[in-house]
């Protein structure tokens, strides 16, 4: 069924104000995951290694537990990897984000029946 309206909006998930997840921070700790490296994923996501550790250090210091950790170079260079916890916070974020959407959907369709009754 073709939807006359679409409704858009994003997610951001706040704590004290403060932002600490939405799909952008999602997607760095997605790409960290799949690289192991904070510089290849900014590069991927084409912003800047500053800006991704920016990114990471609000998350880490609002975040109960640690969601990134980093190894400092060595014999094979550093590295950063999603702790345990930063992995069970990307599977929530999708999970909200598919409900989300679903709902919007919802929406949507509520939005053409009101609109095309009252043609």
């Amino acid at each position: 069924m073709h939807k006359a309206f679409k409704i858009t909006a994003d997610i951001e998930i706040r704590k004290n104000g403060k932002l600490f997840l939405d799909n952008r921070r999602i997607e760095l700790l997605r790409r960290i995951r799949f690289s192991g490296s904070i510089l290849a994923a900014s590069k991927e996501m084409k912003i800047s290694y500053q800006m991704a550790w920016t990114y990471i250090r609000e998350m880490n210091a609002i975040s109960p537990l640690p969601v990134v950790t980093r190894q400092r170079g060595g014999l094979n260079g550093g590295g950063a990897e999603l702790t345990e916890y930063g992995h069970s916070l990307v599977g929530r974020f999708l999970s909200v984000r598919q409900k989300h959407e679903e709902y919007l959907s919802v929406l949507e369709e509520d939005m053409d029946i009101c609109f095309s009754k009252s043609r």
